[in-house]
């Protein structure tokens, strides 16, 4: 059967318009980029590498008190958005998010990849849904850190570094307490289980570790860096 010149160019025009809508369709999804989603087991893993992972709780204020993840800072789902500039440093490093059920924090997950971040995970299993370990003291990244020591002329700031770091120099005030030797000088130190306690090191590990030790002996304000000094450029004396 002949076709007609007229029909074979009205062919050609519309099978030209759907591989070029199916083209472009497919790159449009391709570009679109997302969170990665995790499981309890995953979170758990990215979470103990204190070197490399920033964990944001993104519960409320009260929420975050009762109990979170070690090494969680807390930036509430409202004030998410308007905080995202404060975390630009963090723009290349592992970030997880975790709320109570996997839905805010996935919304804010999106919210740091739309910006330009790279390695964004999700806690789908919420803090309502795994039966985590958790713990009370506060998080704070290295900035909010120096804040607070700058600011709280009355809390004791413990640098958990070894003695020969400490000496080359220390946050101002600071009171060197190194980790091998935390638990013992702890008890006979640190008497005022209500004094603001603020701890850092080199890393953040040894500093969370400290504060989980002195978490479970009923010390009540007790703030951790999550930075150390070789991850932000603290103000040393």
């Amino acid at each position: 059967m002949k076709l007609n010149k007229k029909f074979k160019v009205l062919s050609l025009g519309m099978l030209l318009v759907v591989t070029l809508s199916s083209a472009i369709g497919c790159s449009s999804k391709e570009s679109e980029k997302t969170y990665n989603k995790v499981d309890s087991a995953k979170t758990l893993e990215l979470v103990k590498e204190t070197k490399e992972t920033l964990v944001i709780d993104v519960r409320g204020a009260d929420a975050y008190k009762k109990g979170h993840l070690a090494n969680a800072i807390n930036i509430p789902f409202d004030d998410f958005e308007g905080k995202i500039s404060e975390l630009d440093g963090y723009k290349d490093q592992t970030i997880v998010l975790i709320c109570n059920s996997g839905k805010k924090s996935g919304e804010a997950g999106q919210m740091l990849v739309d910006k330009g971040f790279t390695k964004v995970y999700n806690a789908e299993d919420g803090m309502e849904e795994y039966d985590y370990d958790t713990v009370k003291y506060t998080n704070v990244t290295g900035s909010e850190f120096e804040k607070l020591a700058a600011e709280d002329k009355k809390a004791v700031i413990l640098d958990l570094r070894d003695a020969k770091d400490f000496e080359k120099s220390s946050v101002e005030n600071a009171v060197n307490i190194p980790m091998d030797e935390f638990e013992a000088k702890a008890k006979k130190e640190l008497k005022n289980k209500d004094q603001e306690i603020l701890l850092y090191c080199n890393t953040g590990t040894k500093s969370s570790e400290a504060s989980q030790i002195l978490d479970k002996n009923g010390y009540k304000n007790v703030t951790n860096s999550v930075d150390g000094v070789k991850e932000y450029e603290f103000k040393l004396k």
